[in-house]
């Protein structure tokens, strides 16, 4: 809503506009060290305490580019994060080290949650992290037999 409020009000009027930017709280709490009036200040100290919680709390449900990449996710044409048949069952350590608890216990990615932070990418990709690669490279592994010399008395 957020968005749609911005990119809306964009048209018609700047001063509104400036206004619903504000809803970043950034500038509050980066720019401005809290030297704000307290409305800002409360807003932007409540969204820090949500963010406590709940993974990146701003980012994920109110900012407006965060919103534009859930309805990316949502209409998106390819399934373009590379994932193995295994993943998700057995294999559970991608869903446990995404932040944005963005995969499944099946092992699909929820493009709505997503953030593309591509952190399952790596671990996908990593002979020490992703343990179905981890399993195929023990199963190469050979030892190699060398015969044992006999000393006949």
């Amino acid at each position: 809503m957020a968005l749609t409020g911005i990119v809306a009000s964009a048209f018609f009027s700047s001063e509104i506009t400036d206004k619903l930017v504000e809803l970043e709280p950034f500038k509050t709490a980066i720019t401005l060290n809290f030297v704000r009036s307290w409305p800002y200040v409360v807003y932007a100290v409540g969204l820090l305490l949500a963010s406590s919680v709940v993974y990146k709390f701003f980012c994920r449900y109110l900012c407006p580019f965060g919103a534009s990449l859930a309805l990316l996710g949502r209409i998106r044409l390819l399934n373009w994060i590379p994932r193995y048949g295994e993943c998700g069952t057995p294999c559970q350590t991608c869903r446990h080290r995404c932040d944005y608890q963005a995969i499944a216990p099946s092992g699909k990615v929820d493009y709505a949650e997503c953030f593309q932070c591509m952190d399952c990418v790596v671990i996908y990709a990593s002979d020490q992290q992703c343990a179905l690669r981890i399993t195929q490279i023990k199963r190469q592994r050979t030892i190699p037999i060398q015969p044992v010399a006999r000393s006949e008395p």
